[in-house]
This record gives structure tokens, C-alpha cells and sequence, in this order.
């Protein structure tokens, strides 16, 4: 069953061989098949069939791209604070620096801001306004010349 439901919900030839086959639980069965998507080596496809009574068709609970033991992952997350700590060092280390204040000079300088704007942005600002259609706009004109103004008194 568990290759039935990857060759309908996984991508066509991006799952091998049954790996395993475990019960981790009292009518839990988890299915691992061998990934062979390009990029995934390593990985594997696991899937968790339920079958709480024997008597009916187990019942398929979720399907996970799982990383294997020798697959390649991200590597781990680095703050900010502690990447641009090591770029300071490095251009101290290199001699293009010789204080923090030089080394966040020449960062700045490398830096691409916001701030930084083509000659035709200012042409393009009107374009990318938000304007309702021409349509609604004169709708709205209308609607607002028929509706008596409360300064008027009535004829």
C-alpha cells in the first residue's frame, strides 16, 4: 500500500527501493522508501499508515521527505551580529583595516542599500501608485454631486 500512495502523492521517480518497514506504535507502520530525487541523497520518504483494527484497510496518515544519516543539510543558522564580527576580523587580518570604525566604513561601502535609486523610479512613481479604475472614479463623482449637501437648506 505504502508504494501505491507514493507513486499517486510523490513526484514520478523520486522514490527507490523499501528501505524499512517499522512499527513505532501499536497500529502504526512507518514505510521508508530510498530517495533518488537529484539533490536529495540521503534522504529518504517516509510514510505512516494507521491501522487500529485489523479486520480494515489501513489508512495512510502522512507522507515526509525525511533526512537520512548521511544526507546533506543547511548548515546551521549564524546571527548577523556574529557574520559581521568575522568579516571585521577578516579585514583587519587582511590590513585593510585597522579599527572597527575603518572596517565598518569599507562594509558600508560594499553594502547595496534602498537608498539607492535608478533615474527612472522617479518617472515610474506615478505609475505605481494605487489608483482606483477611471470607471470607479467617476462613479464616485457622480454619486457624491447627487447627494444633497447639508449646507443647502431645501427649496
Amino acid at each position: 500500500m505504502g508504494l501505491a500512495v507514493l507513486e499517486s502523492e510523490a513526484p514520478a521517480g523520486s522514490f527507490g527501493a523499501l528501505m524499512s518497514e517499522t512499527e513505532p506504535s501499536k497500529g502504526v507502520i512507518e514505510l521508508r522508501f530510498e530517495s533518488v530525487m537529484t539533490g536529495y541523497s540521503g534522504w529518504n520518504w517516509l510514510v505512516t499508515l494507521t491501522q487500529l483494527d485489523k479486520r480494515k484497510p489501513p489508512t495512510v496518515s502522512e507522507i515526509n521527505l525525511v533526512a537520512g544519516e548521511g544526507a546533506l543539510l543547511a548548515p546551521a543558522w549564524v546571527p548577523w551580529s556574529e557574520r559581521l564580527a568575522e568579516f571585521r576580523t577578516q579585514l583587519k587580518a587582511e590590513g585593510k583595516a585597522k579599527t572597527d570604525a575603518e572596517a565598518d566604513e569599507l562594509i558600508k561601502a560594499l553594502v547595496v542599500t534602498d537608498d539607492i535609486q535608478s533615474k527612472d523610479s522617479e518617472a515610474d512613481s506615478d505609475q505605481r501608485s494605487v489608483q482606483p479604475p477611471l470607471k470607479a472614479r467617476v462613479r464616485k463623482r457622480r454619486v457624491k454631486h447627487s447627494e444633497p449637501d447639508e449646507d443647502q437648506e431645501p427649496n
